[in-house]
């Protein structure tokens, strides 16, 4: 009893303390309720000698999802040919590699139970901070491996989030091996291609959309863009680890907290601030395995994690600006001013 106290008032403990940059608001009073549909498995479970039947249904109940899924991800229609669209997918439902990627996606996803718990809380932080905006519905796929997540307007012309969890079965499953020479299936980006990640790169995509079209030109810009998406991020999942919201290891991630000072110097020393040459930018705000011309312990998008820490620097000395504000402000070199960041020692 003794031991299972301790265990209790130590996970309080590191909850209370894993976000101590801000204060986590009390979300309990709002709705983050929403539909999940598992279109994977409808798409599976069709008779294939119904299949015409079966699909007109799924076209029906979901026909903005099935619109963009059919068309759009997977191709199956065909304007000229109607007849196609249910061979195609007769087709897709009878291959023996897509049988076997939907039963590995079985195995991961069956009880989606967890991760459920994990949205809907994510969802009430979400809505407490954009209050405007609807907590999506959310439609699970396969896709074999063509996309991640996206956002898309359903038939009530509100925000769904789409999600190809065939692009979440971790790190261990061999992308690599069945796709090989893909840059897509990079080690360092499988690493996150997990049930860990998941609900954080959901949270991206809504961010993305609220943050509207890159448009940034030079470094500094992007820098304070994707540092602002970080620091929202971190704010609608507040109890996940700054690993998670940055999707580093726990080493990268400490050696990012304690090389700051010289992260900031290098930027000064190779004027990439003010850097318009998107090669160059790229380098350090897209992913990739390291940061050229740091220290090989430098993981890729240094670029961000510093615009994170110019934004938590903003942030602190304005505290009464919301976050659908800070999205708007749109001069990174007055965020920065403002800031009087100071990199840590």
């Amino acid at each position: 009893m003794k031991n299972l106290l301790g265990c209790i008032l130590l996970c309080f403990f590191l909850s209370g303390c894993m976000k101590d940059k801000f204060s986590i608001p009390d979300v309990n009073g709002i709705d983050g309720s929403f539909n999940l549909y598992r279109m994977e498995t409808a798409l599976m479970s069709l008779d294939t000698n119904e299949i015409e039947n079966g699909l007109e249904k799924l076209m029906l109940d979901h026909p903005s999802f099935m619109g963009i899924y059919m068309n759009n991800i997977m191709g199956f229609s065909d304007n000229e040919n109607p007849n196609i669209q249910s061979q195609n997918v007769k087709g897709f439902i009878q291959d023996h590699n897509i049988q076997l990627l939907f039963q590995a996606e079985q195995i991961h996803y069956n009880d989606f139970s967890e991760l459920s718990a994990k949205f809907e809380k994510a969802f009430q932080f979400y809505k407490y901070y954009f209050p405007e905006k609807n907590i999506p519905d959310i439609y699970t796929f396969i896709s074999e491996y063509g996309y991640q997540r996206f956002i898309f307007s359903d038939e009530k012309g509100e925000d769904a989030l789409g999600l190809g969890l065939d692009l979440f079965l971790g790190s261990e499953y061999p992308y690599q091996d069945l796709i090989p020479n893909n840059p897509a299936f990079s080690s360092y980006l499988i690493r996150s291609f997990d049930k860990v990640h998941i609900v954080k790169k959901s949270i991206d995509a809504l961010v993305e959309d609220i943050m509207g079209e890159d448009q940034e030109n030079n470094m500094l810009q992007k820098m304070v863009r994707n540092g602002k998406k970080l620091y929202i991020v971190d704010h609608i999942l507040p109890f996940e680890p700054d690993s998670v919201i940055t999707e580093y290891t726990e080493k990268q991630l400490n050696w990012c907290q304690e090389n700051e000072l010289e992260m900031w110097a290098y930027f000064l020393k190779e004027d990439l601030f003010y850097e318009t040459s998107i090669n160059k930018i790229n380098k350090y705000v897209n992913p990739s395995p390291n940061s050229p011309g740091m220290p090989t312990e430098a993981p890729g998008r240094t670029g961000n994690y510093m615009g994170w820490k110019i934004v938590e620097a903003f942030m602190e000395k304005n505290p009464n600006t919301t976050l659908q504000e800070l999205v708007e402000l749109d001069d990174a070199q007055k965020i920065l001013d403002i800031s009087k960041y100071k990199p840590r020692k």
